[in-house]
């Protein structure tokens, strides 16, 4: 028992030190300048939207059994050498169980919407072909306290690797490997979770 304690303790320890780094990153790289675009207004360019979606199943807890199932709307804002910046909106459905300190079962299930920033670098490998690494932030409002016995609002993290296949001139698609990590940062009521899967998503100009 005293092992199990001392093992979870030390897996928040990380997980927290991990969420850190990448708020960190993220908030330095957000207010970094980005490109600047100088356009008279006849000539406004048009708008680069990224549309993701993504199902990711529960990991590295063994008492969080949450599935995730999620679409990401993102609006490409700055681009600098290698990196760019996105901002959006993120509609997510988990479901499953937790089970609690007193090894009771919850339902676990909920929808949730709220906005996300991105920041993506990348690596070009070929004319067409890229490879690219993403993290994104956001703050997300549940329809309920989610997952059970927690709050109505949780942090989301995401973190993976992905390849890039521009198709067209104006338009790419990508695959991606994610790693999620969702809690609302407090020391009570915090039954945050972990998830990972499959990443697809669409980009365009509109």
């Amino acid at each position: 028992m005293v092992s199990h304690i001392e093992n979870s303790y030390g897996e928040c320890c990380v997980v927290r030190r991990f969420i850190c780094l990448v708020f960190i990153i993220n908030i330095l790289l957000i207010y970094t300048p980005g490109k600047s675009y100088c356009h008279a207004p006849e000539t406004k360019p048009e708008s680069k939207i990224e549309v993701e979606s993504e199902y990711l199943t529960h990991a590295h807890f063994e008492d969080r059994y949450i599935d995730t199932v999620s679409l990401h709307i993102l609006e490409n804002i700055s681009e600098r050498n290698n990196r760019s910046v996105y901002r959006g909106i993120t509609i997510t459905r988990p479901y499953g169980h937790i089970i609690n300190d007193n090894q009771q079962t919850k339902d676990s299930s909920a929808v949730g919407i709220g906005p996300v920033y991105m920041i993506r670098n990348e690596k070009k490998l070929s004319e067409k072909l890229s490879e690219a690494l993403d993290m994104s932030g956001g703050l997300i409002v549940y329809d309920k306290a989610f997952p059970a016995e927690g709050r109505a609002y949780n942090f989301m993290w995401r973190i993976g690797p992905r390849l890039i296949y521009k198709n067209s001139e104006n338009s790419s698609i990508n695959i991606g490997y994610t790693l999620m990590h969702v809690s609302n940062g407090f020391k009570s009521h915090n039954p945050g979770y972990n998830a990972e899967g499959i990443t697809l998503s669409f980009e365009g100009k509109f």
